[in-house]
């Protein structure tokens, strides 16, 4: 009784065994010509080509004047929030504009634009935001003093007081 199973389980295990040489399974995701060499080259020549197009219109874009006085970032801010009411179009050259400006008073516009429909749009908001993740400007000691260059206490501590 034990011959015929064993013939049995010899059988299955040669059968995966086969199946497992002869049919190689292929990288799920991936085309079988992106394996070759040249082609993962030519892969990388295009997106060392669309990186060099993306800083070069990046440095055209720098050519025009940022806002220097209170009163023309105050204009510049305006005109960032009328554009990002405009189409998709208009949101996303304003949240590029306000990457580009880098200034903390654009935050709110990049947050609303972070919950945006159009998908481009979102992404540039996150992009854009990513500057102002982590360390404050100053470093963390400068953020915790206060006016009087005395250390301010935890907000949970001064709560307490």
């Amino acid at each position: 009784m034990g011959a015929p199973i064993a013939a049995f389980l010899t059988l299955v295990l040669s059968l995966l065994l086969w199946r497992r040489l002869v049919f190689r399974p292929v990288v799920p995701g991936m085309d079988a010509n992106l394996l070759d060499g040249a082609a993962i080259a030519a892969l990388n020549r295009d997106r060392k080509q669309a990186l060099a197009q993306r800083r070069n219109s990046e440095a055209a874009m720098a050519l025009v004047a940022l806002p220097s006085t209170p009163q023309q970032a105050r204009e510049h801010l305006k005109w960032l929030e009328q554009l990002s009411r405009g189409s998709a179009a208009e949101r996303l050259q304003a949240m590029q504009e306000a990457q580009r400006w880098g200034d903390r008073l654009c935050l709110p516009l990049l947050r609303r634009g972070q919950r945006d429909a159009t998908v481009a749009v979102a992404r540039q908001a996150a992009c854009a935001l990513e500057a102002f993740r982590g360390e404050p400007l100053g470093g963390y000691r400068k953020a915790a003093t206060t006016g009087s260059g005395k250390a301010s206490l935890p907000r949970n501590v001064a709560r307490m007081r």
